[in-house]
């Protein structure tokens, strides 16, 4: 039985559930800022969602086991990290979409390691995270790094022909190409891209790949390398 497998039956006892909680809080003890956020957990954090929860703290506690030579120690013990360690916990118990998650470890690991950003903009971007869907951020990640994001979707690059209003809904097969156009007005009207939606109604000499070109602005690339794990 898989380490997974054994954590999925324990949870299925509610008695365990206080034993996970301590257990995590324990882990989290060696933090900064670890109290506050176990003062969180118990009162954010339902039993359905600690399997989550324990999965994004492992992660993190490995991310920055990795990146300790790059962390900035000042930083990590201020209030301002603080407040960011606790909104991307609560964001990550809170969704259960795996992007999102992501998002949201990455924001939490890049604010300890960019020093060129400032409170504002890591601030900034935390809030899109919390705010923008889910579609959102798999349009621009599709923009920005369009085969890496095939590639990681399990997606064949032939699938990228013709016009936008073609290939989208077969990039992202959940939604409807409709909805697919509001999400790309939105991220224009954010100054993410420098497209609008107009170019799924709009006849080009071109098609498929070619059509991607940089469609992604400075902002936009920003922001999505900002929420993204390198």
């Amino acid at each position: 039985m898989s380490k997974i497998q054994k954590i999925e039956n324990h949870l299925k006892d509610s008695k365990y559930s206080e034993h996970i909680i301590n257990g995590i809080k324990a882990i989290l003890a060696n933090f900064p800022v670890g109290s506050g956020i176990a003062s969180l957990m118990s009162d954010y954090i339902p039993s359905q969602r600690e399997l989550r929860l324990m999965e994004f703290t492992e992660n993190i506690a490995r991310d920055l086991s990795e990146l300790k030579e790059e962390i900035n120690e000042n930083y990590l013990r201020s209030d301002e990290y603080a407040f960011i360690f606790e909104k991307c916990f609560k964001g990550a118990v809170e969704s259960y979409q795996k992007e999102k998650i992501i998002a949201f470890r990455a924001v939490l690991v890049n604010s300890l390691i960019d020093v060129e950003k400032t409170q504002t903009e890591k601030e900034y971007y935390l809030n899109l995270v919390d705010n923008l869907s889910l579609l959102h951020i798999q349009v621009l990640s599709f923009l920005a790094f369009p085969r890496k994001y095939l590639e990681l979707n399990g997606l064949d690059d032939s699938i990228v022909s013709g016009g936008f209003g073609t290939f989208f809904p077969k990039v992202i097969p959940d939604a409807n190409v409709e909805i697919i156009k509001l999400a790309f007005k939105d991220l224009y009207n954010y100054g993410f891209t420098n497209t609008d939606s107009s170019i799924f109604h709009t006849m080009t000499a071109s098609s498929g790949w070619s059509l991607l070109g940089n469609r992604v602005s400075e902002n936009g690339r920003n922001f999505i390398n900002f929420i993204s794990l390198q």
